[in-house]
């Protein structure tokens, strides 16, 4: 067993840093952090006492992107108020998906980001 402390980030690629920090700072609205002078572009943003990473590579994003919401390749945000998620991505137009899962006690919101990554907000009642 590796002893792994905890995760520390999630790392995206994007074929574009400004429709990224567009929609990862704008939309979401998460607090961009200090980055490493690396010599490729990038930005970071905190999530908790988590960390996103997001490093600009056009020829990976665009190989990878898809049109399609995944179970199971994708990045969930725990949030406390989806209303507020609706009216933000609303107010973007950014095209999302509502989950089916209330019945269960969980309620859903599926959204892409400019480059095609699958973004979950989750509220558990």
């Amino acid at each position: 067993m590796i002893p792994s402390v905890k995760l520390h980030h999630v790392s995206f690629s994007s074929k574009s840093l400004s429709a990224s920090k567009a929609f990862f700072g704008g939309v979401l609205g998460l607090a961009e952090i200090e980055r490493p002078a690396f010599r490729f572009p990038g930005a970071w943003y905190a999530l908790g006492d988590r960390q996103l990473h997001i490093i600009e590579n056009a020829s990976e994003a665009e190989a990878r992107a898809a049109s399609r919401l995944s179970r199971s390749d994708h990045m969930a945000l725990e949030v406390e108020d989806l209303a507020a998620v609706r009216g933000a991505l609303d107010e973007h137009h950014v095209t999302y998906q509502v989950g089916e899962n209330r019945d269960l006690g969980i309620e859903q919101i599926f959204c892409h980001d400019p480059d095609g990554h699958a973004i979950e907000f989750v509220r558990y009642r």
